[in-house]
């Protein structure tokens, strides 16, 4: 039995809908650390992972990851174990971005292809430490969209294999450090 793609879409859609609808609903209503409490420790960790992958995937910013780690670090969560389990999350969703990217390429008209080729060629003779550190670089420290960078090294056809490390290791850091920053505002706070 086959399932139209525009109905697994729709379901797809409710589904997040939903997960967002009650994330949302319990931040409103419950404490960081009564949302810790409820979910529990190994459910907030599998929330945080998922809501950062999504957040990467489907939208055009890492905001949507914010929330999560700065809630369960309110939460009185291990920072670092929410900023690593948030930027695998996070760093899952650049990569199906990229595969998707890599995957569309092939709809590109030839005009635009001849572009991509100039461009590859040109990354292609850079150093590959240099690109990786750069690509690194980006997903650690910029609040800018991943999906700009990710999308246009796989749309180009940059080698998948030279930007998976860079990209998991950088938002990794970055989640870590979101996390990190949140935990050291807290303890301000409460000080």
């Amino acid at each position: 039995m086959h399932i139209p793609r525009i109905t697994v879409r729709r379901i797809l859609f409710v589904f997040l809908l939903a997960f967002m609808v009650v994330f949302l609903l319990m931040i409103i209503f419950y404490s960081p650390k009564e949302m810790v409490a409820t979910i529990g420790v190994r459910n907030s960790f599998v929330a945080a992972f998922f809501v950062s992958m999504v957040g990467a995937f489907t939208s055009l910013t890492k905001f949507s990851a914010y929330p999560m780690i700065i809630a369960l670090v309110a939460g009185q969560m291990d920072p670092f174990l929410v900023g690593l389990v948030s930027g695998l999350g996070l760093a899952s969703g650049d990569i199906l971005f990229f595969l998707f990217g890599y995957s569309a390429r092939d709809f590109t008209g030839e005009k635009a292809k001849k572009i991509l080729e100039k461009i590859l060629s040109r990354l292609q003779r850079m150093n590959d430490l240099l690109v990786q550190f750069l690509i690194f670089f980006y997903f650690a420290c910029s609040p800018f969209p991943n999906n700009l960078l990710s999308g246009s090294l796989a749309f180009t056809g940059y080698p998948f294999k030279k930007t998976v490390i860079p990209i998991i290791l950088g938002d990794v850091a970055f989640c870590t450090l979101v996390a990190w920053l949140a935990y050291r505002g807290i303890e301000l706070i409460s000080f």
